[in-house]
């Protein structure tokens, strides 16, 4: 999962660079201001029937059929939408050639309707190999058309086909790579409704979430200033959700797989949840130890102000990443409601929280802002899959304790020994890395030799080790 990540990242990253050179930035405004409406309708129209498909029992042929239908009839009513509001979205951004744009991307998810509901079976039967291949086949198909398009048209339609026909490629995949023929039925519509009801009601509190921070810097700061922010924002949450958003993915799956079996799931999910903690915090303290050189080395001196905001947004897309984890237990067991009343909930809080902080500390504030709500926030997750799916609160938080406290050991200890090193900006980057992957997994395997070696990652890591060991030794 992780590697089908960022093989697309990589093949939409080379897509960009080619793009770039072949197109105007004004090719890629239109197309970016169309997308604001479709990626709007299309948060609010997902009905996530796969993770419905994926749930404990929906296993036979009338649950995938009545998926497909329901995918269906989503995908067409998110392209009537996008048609009717194509004049207003012109209108509202004095750009009459997004008009055109938003009608002919309409029919994305009109096509992308039609795709083969069986292979949502590659994730359900945990076969991550085909869904893998799946995936990246549909972007490589899809490279090599926007790239054609691009050489021959050489304007905004390249990209407006390239999302188009990204959808049809994907449908022609999906009946290849897998047997699954689907039919019309509606028999477990109002099953798989009361399932994603709540889900789409979450999914709309996490698209505002993640907008307000900068709703409320570019109304009360500036557009000089949101530039910063934004960009600060990408580069800080992105390690932390390019490796968590591919593990969710695996994880809804295998926890479906084992829902039965509350020794089982539970362990599983803690041993899950102190893994992604691991990863979580080691990267967003990282970030917020090397933030003063990584800013300067590859963005310029003149983004040394975004320095501040992107230390705490580091911080911010650990707890966040966490909180997203969190998600998957709930909503293997059908508690999708309790999801949806924690990114509502946390959207409540962020929004006068911003306004204030924004007031008192302008960017780097918003930015404050935004840990202190998602620290707030992430209790009462825990509270939520303790109390819903019968796992024990003290079990979730010794999954957290470990990687929180060892990621505040080494940003503590790299804060003391960084101003004592006199070396260029590169070197001292490439030191601080160095040393905070070692004062990380030290600490970490301390605190876990003290508290009586739990069952937990570091257990899992030190067998890995030994086994890799013995064996080159063995041979």
């Amino acid at each position: 999962m992780v590697a089908a990540r960022w093989a697309t990242r990589l093949i939409g990253l080379v897509s960009t660079v080619i793009l770039a050179r072949l197109l105007a930035p004004e090719d890629f405004g239109i197309v970016a201001i169309a997308l604001i409406a479709v990626g709007l309708l299309e948060t609010v129209g997902y009905a996530g029937v796969d993770l419905a498909l994926m749930r404990p029992g929906a296993n036979s042929r009338e649950h995938f059929d009545t998926a497909w239908t329901i995918q269906i009839i989503q995908g067409l009513l998110i392209a009537v939408l996008l048609v009717v509001v194509a004049p207003w979205v012109g209108q509202l951004f004095s750009e009459p050639r997004t008009v055109g744009v938003v009608q002919v991307i309409a029919l994305r998810p009109l096509i992308s309707g039609f795709e083969n509901i069986g292979v949502v079976a590659f994730r359900k039967e945990l076969d991550f190999a085909k869904d893998f291949r799946f995936t990246v086949y549909t972007k490589l198909a899809n490279f090599a058309i926007v790239v054609g398009s691009a050489f021959y048209l050489e304007n905004y339609w390249a990209l407006t086909i390239g999302m188009t026909s990204g959808s049809v490629i994907a449908v022609i995949l999906s009946y290849l790579m897998h047997p699954y023929r689907p039919r019309l039925s509606l028999v477990h519509v109002r099953e798989m409704w009361g399932f994603s009801q709540w889900l789409i009601i979450s999914r709309v509190g996490s698209f505002l979430n993640r907008k307000t921070d900068e709703v409320v810097v570019g109304r009360l700061l500036g557009t000089s200033v949101m530039g910063g922010y934004h960009v600060a924002n990408e580069l800080a949450t992105m390690p932390s959700s390019e490796l968590v958003m591919p593990l969710r993915r695996a994880l809804f799956p295998t926890l479906s797989k084992v829902a039965g079996a509350r020794d089982e799931f539970e362990k599983l999910f803690c041993l899950s949840l102190a893994a992604i903690a691991a990863l979580c915090f080691s990267v967003g303290f990282g970030l917020m130890a090397v933030a003063p050189e990584f800013v300067p080395l590859v963005l310029g001196d003149k983004w040394l102000g975004a320095v501040d905001a992107m230390r705490w947004l580091a911080l911010y897309g650990a707890f966040s990443s966490l909180i997203l984890t969190l998600e998957m237990p709930l909503w293997v067991m059908g508690r999708t409601r309790l999801s949806a009343a924690q990114t509502w909930l946390e959207l409540a809080l962020l929004v006068p929280v911003a306004f204030l902080a924004a007031h008192l500390k302008g960017m780097e504030g918003v930015a404050m802002a935004r840990v202190a709500v998602s620290i707030a926030v992430l209790p009462v997750m825990l509270h939520f899959v303790s109390s819903s799916c019968m796992i024990r609160i003290g079990r979730l938080y010794g999954a957290l304790w470990r990687p929180c406290l060892a990621g505040l050991a080494m940003y503590g200890i790299l804060a003391v020994l960084a101003p004592l090193v006199d070396a260029p900006v590169a070197l001292l980057l490439l030191l601080k890395v160095l040393a905070g992957v070692v004062i990380f997994a030290s600490v970490l395997v301390v605190l876990w030799l003290v508290s009586g070696r739990q069952a937990g990652i570091e257990e899992q890591a030190l067998r890995t080790i030994v086994s890799l060991v013995g064996r080159r030794f063995r041979g």
